[in-house]
C-alpha cells in the first residue's frame, strides 16, 4: 500500500486523539508512545510531500529537518517548533513501545524527567508530551489546510 502525505496527516490527528483517550484511561506509557508516533506522522506528511522516498528511521530531529515543515509555517511557529519538539523528543523513543510502565518510569528518572514532579511520573510526562505533540500537530495541520505550500 502506498501511503500518501494526506494519510500521514490524518494518522497524526488520529494518533494524538488516541493518545489523549489512553491518558484519560490512565494508560500513560501507551499514551506517551502514541503521542510520539503522532508527531512522527505529521513530520512524515511534510517529508513525503517533498520527497517520496520513505525513511524508516524514527529520529524526530532528523525528520524535522528533512520534512521542511519550517519553510511552510509562520515565523512565530518556526520559533516555537524546536522547543515543542525538544519536549516530545526527550520523552519519546520508538523502542518505548516494548517496555513496561515500571521500566519507563525508571528511564524517566534516569533522564531526570522526574524533577519537580510530585506523584505519578508517567502521568506528568504523558500530559507533557501530549500537550506538546498536540501543538506540533496543530501547527502542521493549520498550515496544511491553509492550502499554502
Amino acid at each position: 500500500m502506498k501511503i500518501r502525505p494526506q494519510n500521514y496527516l490524518e494518522a497524526s490527528q488520529e494518533r494524538i486523539d488516541a493518545a489523549r483517550r489512553l491518558y484519560n484511561f490512565q494508560h500513560y506509557t501507551e499514551a506517551i508512545y502514541l503521542a510520539g508516533v503522532a508527531v512522527e506522522c505529521i513530520l512524515l506528511a511534510y517529508r513525503i510531500r517533498e520527497n517520496s522516498e520513505f525513511e524508516s528511521r524514527h529520529d524526530l530531529k532528523n525528520l524535522l529537518r528533512e520534512s521542511g515543515i519550517a519553510s511552510f509555517i509562520s515565523e512565530k511557529d518556526q520559533r516555537k517548533l524546536p522547543a515543542l519538539l525538544g519536549e516530545v523528543w526527550s520523552r519519546w523513543k520508538n523502542n518505548y513501545r516494548f517496555i513496561s510502565d515500571e521500566s519507563l518510569a525508571s528511564e524517566f528518572k534516569r533522564l531526570k524527567l522526574d524533577r519537580g514532579i510530585k506523584g505519578d511520573i508517567l502521568k506528568a510526562n504523558s500530559a507533557n508530551i501530549i500537550s506538546n505533540a498536540y501543538e506540533i500537530i496543530n501547527i502542521g495541520v493549520r498550515r496544511w489546510t491553509s492550502g499554502k505550500s
